[in-house]
């Protein structure tokens, strides 16, 4: 059984069967198309038989497809110029090639001409019932073609962007995650610091050995900076002295190495730094997710003075 394609965009319609006024219309199109597609056979040999110069089977050539095109202007009652048998046989009896070459490309144009009437008739005074259901039909498929890659489109547009939130998103909650964790370290970092100052009795300046160990860390990505760069060697030292002054062991302050981003936390040592600003507390500061210091990116604690209560 052949499976009818078009069928499926005209639910409830069959295909009409042809009907007995339109087998003249029906017949005349295959005749008129079956001559059109031998007359184009024929002028394709007519231009090789030239080519081979064979003139006298090429005369032969040109007067049977001058006989197809003639014939397919009277199927469609249309005279797109004088009959071609009645041109060739004003060539003479047996034609030269330049003349029989001009005669194929009139030919050729006639076939062009009577194509399209071909088409023209097919399309009105020749047209079927079953014609007209094709033309409905194509153009619904057409439609459903347009509307199936629009909501294709509109499903990729719609899953890109659900797909977009849900990284948004994600990267929000790990953002979040990544400051509390930042947070605490520091919570924790500022607890040990003042355990050091409390148990020795001395400021942050004098137990680390330096009075900004976060100093000359501005104006770089602190996430890619090596081991032995400056600003990480100045954190790993007061980090350590801290943990000694505090008692704390060497082994747990590994964990503070780096922010959660991969940056070295940030001291500034200020409590007892300056004789007019006696009171300025120490400062313990993460860099934050974009790893430059000093911007509003930054997480900071000040660690409590040693004279005060937390």
């Amino acid at each position: 059984m052949r499976l009818d394609f078009l069928s499926f965009f005209m639910p409830g319609q069959g295909r009409p069967q042809p009907r007995a006024a339109e087998a003249a219309a029906l017949v005349g199109r295959g005749r008129a198309a079956e001559a059109l597609e031998r007359a184009a056979g024929r002028l394709d040999g007519l231009y090789a038989l030239l080519e081979a110069g064979d003139d006298r089977d090429a005369a032969l050539v040109a007067a049977l497809a001058a006989e197809d095109l003639d014939a397919v202007a009277g199927l469609l009652g249309r005279a797109a110029g004088p009959p071609l048998a009645a041109d060739l046989a004003g060539l003479g009896l047996l034609p030269g090639p330049d003349a029989l070459a001009a005669f194929a490309r009139r030919a050729e144009d006639r076939l062009v001409a009577l194509r399209k009437a071909l088409a023209a008739k097919a399309a009105r005074e020749w047209a079927t019932a079953g014609d007209r259901y094709e033309a409905r039909a194509v153009r619904r498929a057409r439609v459903a073609v347009v509307v199936v890659v629009v909501l294709v489109c509109a499903a990729m547009l719609l899953g890109e962007t659900v797909a977009r939130k849900r990284r948004e998103f994600a990267a929000a909650v790990t953002l979040e995650r990544q400051r509390g964790e930042a947070a605490d370290a520091l919570a924790r970092l500022s607890d040990l610091s003042y355990r050091a100052k409390t148990a020795t009795g001395r400021p942050l300046w004098e137990i680390t050995g330096n009075n900004c160990s976060r100093c000359g860390c501005e104006g770089r990505d602190l996430r890619v900076v090596p081991s032995g760069d400056v600003c990480v060697r100045q954190w790993e030292g007061a980090l350590s002295r801290l943990g000694q002054a505090a008692g704390a062991d060497a082994a747990a302050l590994a964990r503070f190495a780096r922010d959660p981003w991969g940056s070295p936390y940030l001291l500034n040592e200020n409590e007892g730094e300056s004789p007019d600003f006696p009171f300025e507390p120490d400062t313990l500061a993460s860099a934050g997710q974009n790893g430059l210091a000093g911007d509003g990116d930054d997480i900071t604690l000040a660690v409590p003075n040693a004279g005060t209560k937390r």
